[in-house]
């Protein structure tokens, strides 16, 4: 099965401004090769705090990696 990933840089808790076109742009690639957007975010105290800025970007599968050895990934 394949998929669209995009990996999402974080500054602290916050998703950057880039990470987020990029998902834009994952969601119309994906779209046109019918396949799952899915995105990855690693961190520190991220769980609970990103989901809710990356889904919205029509995520179809987000992994989230949280653990002090995460950060500042």
């Amino acid at each position: 099965m394949n998929s669209v990933f995009v990996y999402c840089e974080l500054e602290g808790q916050e998703v950057t401004e880039v990470s987020q076109e990029l998902l834009t742009k994952g969601r119309k690639l994906a779209n046109t090769l019918g396949v799952k957007l899915e995105a990855v975010a690693a961190g520190d105290g991220i769980k609970g705090k990103v989901e809710e800025q990356i889904l919205p970007y029509g995520v179809d599968v987000l992994h989230i990696f949280d653990a002090k050895g995460l950060s500042p990934y």
